[in-house]
């Protein structure tokens, strides 16, 4: 199969298994706290990692030289995961997700200030364009607190500064190492707070705690695979398909359809981050010409 083919499909995969894992976020939300289902979820998924790293005989690969890079991210990304699982038992999936799409106009905006990457003034206008969305998202009509706005934002704000540091360690470690570290120091943070909150799971929940932790990794394992395989110009686009995913699940299991002014405040939000991917592309290759 040709790679590029393969990677679009590891992509999509991947949407779809970070799509199941907010479904199973919000079931969760309704027995235990965003803390416990990130700590949960952290749990199992280092667990299978360390398995298939043992297996590949990978366990080398999380060997570092800059740990505290590795406790800066994931401190980030911890509060991040936190937030996200948050806002998904505070809203409806759809309106979370298209609040997180708000992720890449933070990193463009961002991109500056902390990497000194040159953003142009057509960028920075459609990361402008894409947050006049969130307005139109924050309707009356769609019943949005002022706390899940907060929250929902807050998360992917998050979300931008772990696309940074990602770009920051990228540099030096492997996508096994910083995934690993991720996972593994996120778990002993969120295990710090399990002695005041945390009260051992109903049985009926475990099913769920299992399977959140085994997409989990799978998102992030095959995410990584494709864009491995693909361009990540053609492979970043990929990642709004959650939203189809989110409105599938949201009739399905909650029997909640999104109204009008969701979608069009979502669609300017995908279309402005479109817009900036498609322009970073362009620039790219002028500056290989």
């Amino acid at each position: 199969m040709n790679k590029t083919i393969l990677g679009i499909s590891f992509a999509l995969m991947a949407a779809f298994m970070l799509s199941s894992m907010n479904v199973l976020a919000k079931i969760l939300g309704q027995y235990v706290g965003p803390i416990e289902i990130t700590f949960y979820r952290n749990l199992v998924s280092i667990i299978l990692l360390i398995t298939l790293l043992f297996f590949i005989k990978k366990l080398s690969t999380l060997k570092t030289k800059r740990i505290w890079a590795h406790v800066i991210r994931t401190t980030i990304g911890t509060t991040a995961m936190v937030l996200i699982m948050w806002s998904f038992i505070l809203m409806p999936l759809t309106t979370a997700t298209s609040l997180h799409f708000t992720a890449p106009l933070f990193v463009t905006l961002l991109s500056y200030p902390l990497l000194r990457e040159k953003v142009g003034i057509f960028r920075f206008s459609m990361a402008f364009i894409g947050f006049l969305g969130v307005l139109i998202i924050a309707q009356p009509e769609n019943e949005i607190s002022t706390l899940s706005l907060v929250i929902g934002l807050t998360a992917a704000f998050m979300n931008g500064l772990v696309a940074i540091c990602l770009r920051w360690l990228g540099s030096t470690e492997s996508t096994f190492t910083t995934n690993f570290y991720f996972l593994f120091l996120g778990l002993l943070g969120t295990s710090l707070f399990m002695p005041f909150i945390g009260d051992i799971p109903e049985i009926n929940t475990l099913p769920f705690i299992i399977l959140i932790g085994i997409v989990g990794l799978a998102s992030l394992l095959l995410k990584t695979q494709g864009f491995r395989l693909a361009p990540a110009a053609l492979l970043s686009p990929i990642s709004y398909t959650m939203m189809v995913w989110a409105i599938l699940f949201d009739y399905l299991v909650w029997d909640t359809v999104p109204s009008f002014t969701l979608l069009l405040g979502a669609s300017i939000i995908i279309i402005s981050n479109l817009i900036i991917i498609w322009r970073e592309h362009q620039v790219k290759k002028r500056e290989q010409i």
